[in-house]
């Protein structure tokens, strides 16, 4: 018999981004270096950059890409 060790609030979390992330945590895993930039700027068109750079920073952030990229909150989304 199978058995699940996530409970469903967990696997919800791994949906999607937190609703709010703190400015702090922004500048710190959401910001991208040099090193970053040139990367992204490898990707074709800009669906596709912005993407892998979201998937680059969730994995910082969190340490897994979230099912559901779109749900990136706006605070994040729009940072310069």
């Amino acid at each position: 018999m199978p058995v699940s060790f996530l409970t469903d609030r967990d696997r919800e979390r791994l949906d999607r981004f937190p609703a709010d992330i703190a400015l702090g945590d922004i500048r710190t895993y959401f910001m991208l270096t040099p090193t970053d930039l040139a990367l992204v700027r490898t990707q074709r068109g800009d669906p596709n950059r912005l993407g892998f750079a979201l998937h680059l920073c969730a994995l910082r952030y969190l340490g897994f890409v979230p099912d559901v990229l779109a749900s990136v909150p706006e605070s994040v989304a729009g940072f310069p």
